[in-house]
């Protein structure tokens, strides 16, 4: 019994990459509202997933943003010809829809949609996203009924099998990031301590001598700078990402404790801590 628990595969769960699990304040609960069956959520105050509720569709896996989901693979799927054929018996994640347009060529699939309505949804917004970037959307080609047998051949002598890629570089690189917006900054309340670009795994936020930019092409929405801002200045909205964000930042000394720091405004006097306080914290 001790030798079959060893070849036993470990169950799905959820690793130490998570955001919840590594910053107290995170609010990412992407898996959480995507999960069709429930199989993770909230026990104990801890973020868990149920193994026996788990149906293996591999939704999570393509819209978190931290690769944080262990010992699950995305399902193996047939396609032929640029057609994709099955299986179509879980929900699907439209992320990962296209990730086979990109990675396969995929471009039609051949689904009764009247059997599978789960995945309409998704083939929905499939079409919706690629319009966007100026191709062409999917097409649903007819399902001709036949013997099981003849079905079974079918899929025999022309489905290859493959599996898609769904790590965070794989998605970045497909457009098939889940995101549907990015960080904002309230300049008003934020003290320029670098905080969020040391917390942003993907560069989304820098700081140079002269500036300090958000560039939303990067922003995976994990909500890690929001989560380790010690103002609450940071803020993830949805909508459209935009461009760029290039805010210019000025160097500065507080007359009050005399160290240096980056101001938003030139010729500023005192540092924000100095202003927060009515003495000098740092022995000024």
């Amino acid at each position: 019994m001790k030798f079959l628990d060893v070849l036993a595969p470990a169950p799905p769960g959820v690793g130490a990459r998570c955001a919840r699990k590594r910053l107290r304040r995170s609010r990412c609960e992407r898996c959480v509202t995507r999960c069709p069956t429930g199989a993770l959520g909230w026990r104990d105050g801890a973020l868990t997933l149920l193994a026996e509720r788990c149906t293996g569709c591999g939704i999570c896996l393509f819209v978190c943003p931290a690769d944080a989901l262990e010992n699950l693979v995305p399902l193996q799927r047939h396609y032929h010809d640029g057609v994709l054929l099955g299986p179509f018996t879980l929900p699907v994640a439209v992320e990962e829809l296209l990730l086979w347009h990109t990675h396969y060529g995929i471009r039609a699939v051949a689904v009764d949609l009247s059997q599978s309505p789960h995945w309409l949804r998704a083939l929905g917004e499939l079409n919706l996203r690629l319009r966007e970037r100026g191709e062409p959307g999917w097409q649903c080609v007819p399902v001709n009924p036949m013997p099981g047998g003849a079905k079974r051949r079918l899929l025999g002598v022309q489905g290859e099998r493959g599996r898609v890629p769904h790590s965070l570089s794989a998605r970045r690189v497909a457009g098939a990031l889940c995101n549907a917006g990015s960080a904002t900054l309230d300049t008003t309340r934020c003290l320029l301590c670098g905080a969020c670009e040391k917390a942003c795994a993907t560069g989304s936020i820098t700081f140079s001598e002269q500036a300090l930019t958000l560039d939303p092409a990067r922003c995976t929405g994990c909500g890690d700078c929001a989560a380790v801002c010690p103002a609450d200045a940071v803020r993830m909205d949805a909508g459209d990402t935009g461009g760029a964000i290039r805010y210019t930042l000025y160097h500065a000394r507080c007359a009050q404790c005399g160290e240096a720091w980056r101001a938003w405004q030139q010729g500023e006097t005192r540092c924000p801590l100095c202003r927060r306080h009515g003495f000098g914290m740092r022995g000024g």
